[in-house]
């Protein structure tokens, strides 16, 4: 989803609030956004970000080999997963409305994520040119391959934001996220199949619970005494994934990426005031 798609689907989200809100408006006191609130959502994410590999190697005599095996491109130093996915869970949090018109409060989250990606790449007959020789030098094909998930993730952020008019809160909000994400790999000989100690064959995975940082915007509207309905926007960044994959030899890969995960969703609150 782009940015222009967001912008539509913020659009019709709030048109269709503000038809609830102008029948709410007649006969209806102006609402209280003070209190305690919790409710649910859904939305989109995404992440765009590279998966960064480097074959390696701990034993001397077979560093010029796996340089040669570089030189010749064998290998990709990155791919793009494009991680992207539909994630939703529920909300809670404290509001204080001031008299100026300002609303500040304090809400958490928790989000199942269905964010993932994954992406191969296929290199026919990797060679270069040995000046020494005066020939090109060859070396198997390979397949490489990278998956990339958010499993699951959640935020506890401030927010602060001003009201239009009583039924409409424009607002900023930003803290704390932490999350669990994954990172995947897999290489393959395809010339020779996998033989131990002769081609580079081999699978890894790592996956853990990282603390980052998450900013963001919205809009809430007040539907109804004690219901709102809110759009927002939150980029959540859970750091840097790193970790060595082993082969079936000597040779190594080591893997990075980073998670900043892109949202847009909706909530509906239930207002205890």
């Amino acid at each position: 989803m782009n940015i222009a798609q967001s912008i539509v689907l913020t659009g019709l989200v709030l048109g269709v609030a503000g038809a609830g809100v102008n029948s709410a408006k007649a006969g209806d006191a102006d609402p209280s956004w003070s209190g305690f609130y919790a409710g649910a959502n859904i939305g989109y994410g995404w992440d765009s970000g590279d998966v960064g590999l480097s074959p390696h190697t701990a034993i001397p005599d077979l560093v010029p080999v796996v340089e040669a095996i570089v030189r010749a491109g064998s290998f990709p130093t990155s791919l793009s997963p494009d991680a992207r996915g539909v994630a939703g869970g529920g909300q809670a949090g404290y509001n204080w409305e001031l008299p100026s018109g300002w609303v500040v409060g304090v809400e958490t989250d928790l989000q199942a994520s269905g964010i993932k990606g994954s992406t191969s790449a296929t290199i026919i007959d990797p060679h270069y040119f040995d000046e020494d020789l005066g020939q090109n030098v060859f070396f198997d094909s390979t397949r490489t391959a990278v998956s990339k998930k958010v499993n699951w993730y959640g935020t506890l952020r401030a927010r602060a934001g001003y009201l239009l008019d009583p039924q409409w809160l424009v607002y900023a909000t930003g803290g704390l996220a932490y999350g669990k994400t994954s990172l995947g790999f897999h290489v393959e000989d395809l010339a020779q199949g996998c033989l131990p100690d002769a081609t580079i064959c081999g699978d890894g995975s790592k996956s853990g619970v990282r603390l980052g940082w998450s900013l963001g915007a919205g809009v809430e509207t007040m539907l109804a005494p004690n219901w709102s309905l809110k759009a927002e926007y939150l980029y959540v960044d859970l750091g840097k994934r790193s970790f060595d994959a082993s082969t079936i030899t000597p040779v190594d890969f080591k893997l990075s990426a980073k998670y900043h995960e892109q949202t847009v969703r909706i909530g509906l609150n239930y207002h205890f005031n």
